[in-house]
């Protein structure tokens, strides 16, 4: 489909580019990044059993290695129902990428299906690092049942993290 406007032609395509690099310029602030190339890292286990875990303690699920450079990382899984007919799980799983982090807890009764968690952590990492999904339980030392793993970090030429307000 063309616009004729006076002397000019444009196509729907060609105006809708236009009008959206005059919306991101418009729109753009002080603390907006400059777009640079990206690159896109991501690994998955789509069955994994924690095992029997102590009450508090955490084992590590997965990890994925990054090179050298400024990431978003996010996690998500499904926690499973209980090996332990009768009992709910409670799950608290971590992303970690050296000293950053991010957690969430979950808690899985019997009768559903599965519940999902999902978790993001922004690093730089000055050398070659791992983003590190660590899960446990925390009331029990029943089975954990995790299932539909992933990992997927976003490199970016720069980052800002800081307190919302």
């Amino acid at each position: 489909m063309a616009i004729r406007t006076g002397r000019r032609t444009l196509s729907v395509l060609g105006l809708i580019a236009m009008t959206g690099a005059a919306f991101a310029a418009a729109s753009g602030t002080a603390e907006s990044a400059t777009p640079g190339p990206a690159a896109v890292y991501s690994g998955w286990k789509n069955n994994f059993s924690t095992g029997k875990t102590a009450p508090g303690q955490q084992k590590q699920v997965a990890r994925l290695f990054l090179p050298a450079g400024s990431y978003t990382v996010f996690a998500k899984l499904n926690l499973e129902p209980p090996v332990t007919e009768g009992y709910p799980a409670i799950v608290k799983c971590y992303l970690r990428a050296e000293n950053d982090n991010d957690y969430a807890v979950a808690i899985q009764d019997p009768v559903l299906a599965s519940v999902p968690m999902s978790l993001n952590v922004v690093h730089t990492f000055t050398a070659g690092g791992y983003a590190v999904l660590s899960c446990g339980s925390l009331a029990s030392s029943a089975t954990t049942e995790l299932s539909m793993i992933k990992i997927t970090a976003i490199q970016a030429s720069s980052l800002s993290n800081k307190p919302l307000p």
